[in-house]
């Protein structure tokens, strides 16, 4: 019966962007990038609001038991003579740490958080964090719901702050630095989680292991902060270059809420769209990340799950589950790969503006070539018959 909300939807879906949004471009002539950019990403933001509601509703239960857990076992110092796989950091390290890091945010005059989105984020991340620490160690971090998080600390923040009257500019920049905050602290826990569970099971010593992603995180971050300054000044984060999905829909979402000019009748679609996934009983929050993202990004995903489809249809037992792995192996050399080789494209074009001597460089395949297009087709082709050699050998 459920079924019968599709067309539904879909008649929905299909006559109010002409009568709610009528553009001065009939929809027949946009581009593909213009319908999305008009349309599509906002039904796509009411899907995955709902989806990370649902997902951080489903939780509810793990995260009580996961936050009690973590405040029962909170210590302010180490025992010595406590069993040495079980010795943590002081936790007067981790609460003053966090109460820095606060603080510092708060005083930076670069940074523009008022004291109560200081609070906020020690709220938020003191929370999450121990819920995601939980959720790592019980299901893994696969099943981490960093976007339902994410979009519950925003939605929050940007409440306050309209509540509070602060809807301008500062408070829409204070609210989505509490939100990053929140979600690196959210990825940052599940992923240490993961590192402590590998070293519980090993018999390392858990403050020795707490000490090295200490290192390891200040180690990693000025050289982030400086690949995110590069890539922006390259290509400009958000536009069509460089479009960061998510980021987008982190502003749509505090922008919405606090100008209150957020299309809800596009929304509210996305969400009667994931209702209806979840009413199939589907996971609908990938189902929504993949409404929500640009076709050019999406594509790639469907085209690894084609091959793993297929592999599942000639594989059994052991051979399939080596062939998974193999497959999850590529995948991540190739994101990583991609990653860096963008970073440097990300160089080359900042050097070829900013340094004489490299002006006389030409790029290839950037302009002057009848079939741009084409060579990336094969490019990507070639990528997928080596993704599908390597999950097809068996050893």
């Amino acid at each position: 019966a459920w079924l019968g909300l599709i067309p539904l939807i879909a008649t929905i879906g299909e006559h109010l962007p002409t009568v709610l949004f009528p553009a001065s471009i009939p929809i027949s002539e946009m581009s593909p990038g213009q319908i999305w950019n008009n349309y599509i990403r906002y039904i796509g933001a009411g899907a995955v609001a709902f989806g990370g509601i649902v997902s951080l509703i489903r939780a509810v239960p793990t995260l009580i038991s996961s936050f009690g857990a973590s405040i029962k076992g909170f210590s302010l110092k180490i025992d010595a003579g406590e069993i040495r796989t079980r010795r943590d950091l002081p936790g007067v390290v981790v609460i003053g740490g966090g109460l820095l890091v606060a603080l510092l945010l708060w005083l930076d005059p670069a940074v523009k958080v008022n004291f109560l989105g200081a609070l906020l984020m020690v709220v938020f991340t003191f929370f999450f964090a121990s819920v995601a620490s939980r959720l790592v160690g019980l299901v893994g971090g696969s099943s981490l719901p960093v976007s339902g998080m994410t979009i519950a600390a925003l939605l929050g923040t940007a409440l306050v702050f309209t509540s509070l009257g602060w809807t301008g500019a500062e408070g829409k920049v204070a609210a989505l630095i509490v939100g990053a905050v929140v979600c690196v602290g959210i990825s940052a826990a599940g992923d240490m989680s993961q590192d402590l569970k590998t070293g519980f099971l090993l018999g390392a010593t858990p403050h020795k292991q707490q000490v090295g992603e200490f290192i390891g995180i200040l180690t990693a971050a000025p050289f982030i902060g400086l690949v995110v300054l590069l890539l922006h000044s390259a290509f400009t984060i958000g536009s069509e270059a460089l479009p960061a999905p998510q980021a987008t829909l982190m502003r749509l979402v505090v922008e919405g809420v606090m100008d209150r000019n957020l299309p809800w009748d596009f929304v509210l679609v996305g969400m009667a769209i994931a209702a209806v996934i979840e009413l199939l009983r589907l996971p609908s929050l990938p189902f929504a990340v993949g409404l929500y993202l640009p076709f050019a990004l999406s594509a790639p995903i469907m085209a690894g799950g084609i091959l793993r489809a297929l592999i599942e249809k000639k594989r059994r037992g052991d051979a399939l589950k080596e062939a998974r792995e193999n497959g999850v192996l590529f995948g991540s050399g190739l994101v990583a790969g991609e990653a860096t080789v963008g970073v440097l494209i990300a160089l080359l074009v900042y050097g070829l503006d900013k340094f004489p001597f490299l002006s006389g460089i030409k790029v290839p395949f950037t302009s002057g070539l009848p079939l741009p297009d084409l060579m990336s087709v094969i490019a990507f082709g070639l990528v997928m018959a080596a993704l599908w050699g390597v999950i097809r050998r068996i050893k």
